[in-house]
């Protein structure tokens, strides 16, 4: 049957499976810890993960000494302390309060198994009728099949979760990805308008040269080029034009614009 944790072991395993997330968990968590570490997240674990708490926090107690471990330090969190949490341990104040909370457990069983014991091994147990002992049995046997059916259950119900976090990530590193794209259109828009701005102006300064020149020579200038050569032109323009407007945004169609500009804004 599930075992109810208490709110300070699930606010522990939830921050301990948010470092985890963030890449400060280490290379020594296993799947399944990190499922029963969910499992503490939802409010809930099992008699074997209570069983197994008091030995563990005991043997890893030391590792809270690091200073990477130590909450203020610059490091924080380390390794040590994340695992710490996801077992549902305090990194200050009380540091073994779940592995005290776990001992309680673990003796609460302990004296649930033995009032069983009791009952079917005293000497008053050959008096009882023999359908009391069947059903004791049968109790027995419902509650070992319900536990394992419980466990069987909450690990689906762990895996879904796990499914769910994998495509929120996803789904976070597409929109990431996104507004890289946003940016980098907007940083290119901008240059854009800046060429333009600066192709514009030359322009206008080539116009007043050229009326400067009609005003000196007090005559029109006569084009120099033959019209052949017209010709040639207008289809290199053309091209080029062509050629800017297939290229894809990018740093490479920027400097195409700036190299033609005159041509393109003609």
């Amino acid at each position: 049957m599930p075992i109810d944790v208490p709110d300070f072991l699930k606010r522990n395993a939830q921050r301990g499976l948010d470092y985890n997330r963030e890449g400060k968990g280490g290379e020594g968590l296993t799947d399944k810890t990190l499922d029963e570490a969910r499992e503490f997240a939802q409010g809930f674990t099992t008699e074997s993960k209570v069983r197994r708490m008091p030995a563990w926090f005991a043997r890893h107690k030391p590792d809270l000494d690091a200073p990477a471990n130590k909450p203020g330090s610059d490091d924080f969190p380390g390794a040590g302390a994340v695992a710490w949490l996801i077992w549902g341990g305090s990194v200050s104040g009380d540091v073994m309060d779940a592995a005290d909370w776990a001992q309680r457990q673990v003796e609460k069983l302990d004296r649930e198994a033995r009032a069983f014991d009791s009952i079917r091994n005293n000497k008053m147990a050959s008096e009882i009728p023999s359908s009391i002992e069947d059903q004791l049995a049968s109790a027995l046997a419902e509650k070992a099949e319900l536990q394992t059916s419980f466990e069987t259950l909450a690990s689906s119900n762990v895996a879904k979760v796990t499914e769910l976090e994998t495509q929120l990530a996803e789904a976070t590193k597409q929109l990431g990805n996104f507004e890289a794209q946003v940016v980098a259109l907007e940083a290119e828009k901008t240059t854009l308008k800046a060429s333009l701005a600066e192709a514009l102006a030359n322009q206008v300064s080539a116009s007043q040269e050229a009326a400067k020149i009609v005003a000196s020579l007090g005559t029109s200038p006569v084009a120099s080029s033959p019209a052949d050569d017209a010709a040639d032109a207008a289809q290199d323009a053309e091209t080029i034009k062509a050629t800017f407007l297939k290229m894809k945004p990018g740093a490479e169609r920027t400097a195409f614009f700036n190299a033609h500009k005159r041509i393109l804004l003609s």
